[in-house]
């Protein structure tokens, strides 16, 4: 284990406290289609900065490919593809703001990030569905995804109104494509390292770990109470950042 912190450069304590905020996050992502990203950026940028965005993308890729396997067949391209377009400027935007802005200034970004996601997720209006709005959510969803990886709640409040597995599907299909643009985006401008790469293979068992534990228990869970105590921890965090 030694061998194993020294090869990825963080201390123990560290490394468990970012392995359990993974291994929830995972569990929350599984189980109710996005929040890997809104219950890891705020956590972790407490516990170990230089993990965001990188690390977050990687395992939302990660997240998002095991849960495309299910709800494939949910998946409609022409409902996220206006979207996906947005994301381009949108992650340009966002790289500018990471290269640009000084560490204390991105903090309260993510934490405003993180509000607005525990807000979408609780004020359940409906917005209208067309090619300007979901152009306009994958600009925004581009900006939130490339600093702080949490690029869901624009394209959420979009789908509320849409069944649970279809909006899984087109979520998960949308997180597949838009990590892989947010991660190229992030290598050109020198952001993601070898260490990276390293650190997310030793969290891979605890993402793992939470996606198996929602597989078998969440169906048991009352979603709302699931739902309630990731926004509560979620808000608290960014409140933390905040402060």
């Amino acid at each position: 284990m030694s061998n194993l912190l020294q090869w990825v450069e963080m201390s123990l304590d560290v490394w468990l406290a970012c392995s359990a905020v993974l291994m929830l996050g995972a569990f929350v992502q599984r189980a109710t289609g996005f929040g890997l990203a809104v219950v890891g950026a705020p956590l972790l940028l407490m516990l170990e900065p230089r993990l965001v965005p990188v690390i977050l993308v990687l395992f939302g890729f990660t997240v998002s490919l095991m849960m495309v396997r299910r709800y494939w067949q949910e998946v409609r391209i022409g409902e996220i593809g206006v979207a996906l377009i947005g994301r381009l400027p949108g992650n340009a935007l966002g790289i500018w703001l990471l290269l640009a802005a000084p560490m204390v200034v991105l903090e309260k970004l993510i934490a405003a990030i993180v509000l607005f996601a525990v807000a979408v997720t609780l004020c359940r209006f409906k917005l209208p569905v067309n090619r300007v709005s979901l152009f306009i959510a994958g600009v925004l969803s581009g900006i939130f995804g490339t600093v702080a990886a949490i690029g869901g709640p624009p394209i959420v409040l979009l789908m509320h109104g849409f069944h649970p597995d279809r909006m899984r599907g087109n979520l998960a299909a949308f997180f597949i494509v838009t990590s892989l643009l947010t991660l190229a985006t992030l290598a050109l401008a020198g952001l993601v390292s070898t260490w990276h790469f390293k650190l997310a293979l030793t969290f891979l068992p605890a993402v793992l770990v939470g996606n198996a534990l929602a597989d078998v228990i969440a169906h048991r869970l009352d979603k709302r109470l699931l739902q309630g105590a990731s926004l509560a921890l979620c808000t608290l965090a960014a409140l933390g950042l905040l402060i």
